[in-house]
């Protein structure tokens, strides 16, 4: 599998988009444990500068994002809604946060109504940007086989998966076309399952009727 070079995790954010109106959703909760969340929940590594992660909530729903890594001046809040605006309510289940080499943190969490993926990269680096992807492929879900120090995401065009590690990205394209009607918070109305690692990005598709 071909990687690409970082830079385009630009594109590939500017790509993703969020879909409001007219959204086709799951019929049944995606997660067993629907427990409201209340207390912070915090991520911590014993790398330089202790670096951890804490996410604050209210009203079921994840309120705040506090960030931090002792020594180095990083100190860094993110208020979630004005950072992704969708509703979400995820559960212990399937929230989990990656500290890697001190550097950066990935959380990677499912809301528990639809379903949909999220993945945040939060820079220890006082020069590292903020990243998002409201469209992620995590392996809470059964049908979603990613090997472990990856993580992917999806647009109407392709497949992106990230070594957690390298930050190196390779895409897989969706079809020749690309698909025009997208609705991120069903995503086996496009994707039935996948099974990626550092060699493959296999993906089994419902498009047009055909699989």
């Amino acid at each position: 599998m071909k990687f690409l070079s970082i830079a385009c995790i630009a594109a590939t954010m500017a790509l993703i988009s969020c879909k409001d109106g007219g959204k086709e959703v799951a019929s049944a909760p995606f997660c067993s444990d629907t427990t409201c969340l209340t207390e912070p929940m915090k991520f911590e590594s014993e790398a330089p500068g202790k670096p951890f992660v804490r996410i604050s909530y209210k009203d079921c729903q994840i309120d705040s994002i506090h960030w931090e890594k002792g020594g180095m001046g990083v100190i860094k809040d993110i208020i979630f809604s004005e950072f992704i605006p969708n509703v979400v309510k995820p559960s212990k289940q399937f929230l989990t946060c990656s500290i890697i080499d001190g550097k950066y943190a990935w959380v990677k969490f499912n809301d528990c109504a639809t379903g949909r993926g999220y993945l945040l990269k939060l820079p220890f680096e006082k020069t590292g940007t903020t990243a998002k992807f409201t469209s992620a492929i995590n392996n809470f879900d059964p049908k979603f086989k990613v090997e472990e120090g990856l993580v992917a995401y999806y647009d109407n065009t392709f497949i992106y998966v990230e070594d957690m590690t390298t930050g190196q990205i390779a895409k897989q394209l969706l079809t020749d076309q690309g698909v025009t009607d997208m609705d991120y918070d069903n995503v086996h109305r496009l994707i039935d399952s996948v099974n990626i690692t550092k060699a493959n990005i296999y993906a089994k598709l419902n498009v047009d009727k055909k699989k």
